[in-house]
């Protein structure tokens, strides 16, 4: 099993600030399969931690810890896996926004998602606390990360 996982739960295990914060945490960082997202999460983390900073949630030093732990996370020897953004992306996710009611940013996370499940022998499963991109996924087939 490899577990996609997208922004938003990522949002919660770095911040902390969710009710399932601990639990996501816990799979990301204590669970025994790989990690996987993609590299579009690099860009909504930075614009998660900004807007929480704007927002008064944390201060600059909590911003900057955050993310030495997310590039710490994310490094080629981290325990996240970063799928690039490539070509083969794009057009399927360009696909799933013509035939589906998915938005711009959640098309791109599947596109990679069902790339990777092409690509591995694997099953993918999503976990995303974003209720429309959960929707999305199990629209287009992918289990979700149930809570244990």
């Amino acid at each position: 099993m490899i577990l996609f996982t997208d922004a938003s739960a990522l949002g919660s295990a770095y911040l902390g600030d969710e009710i399932d914060a601990e639990w996501i945490g816990n799979v990301l960082f204590e669970g025994s399969g790989p990690i996987v997202i993609c590299e579009l999460a690099k860009v909504e983390f930075a614009s998660l931690l900004a807007r929480a900073k704007s927002d008064g949630h944390i201060d600059e030093a909590a911003m900057t810890e955050r993310l030495d732990a997310y590039n710490d996370h994310t490094a080629d020897d981290g325990p996240i896996g970063v799928v690039p953004l490539i070509h083969a992306t794009l057009v399927r996710a360009r696909e799933l926004v013509l035939r589906t009611s998915v938005r711009t940013l959640d098309a791109l996370h599947l596109a990679a998602a069902e790339l990777l499940a092409d690509a591995s022998d694997d099953t993918v499963i999503i976990l995303t606390n974003d209720v429309r991109q959960a929707t999305a996924a199990e629209a287009l087939g992918f289990t979700l990360y149930a809570r244990t």
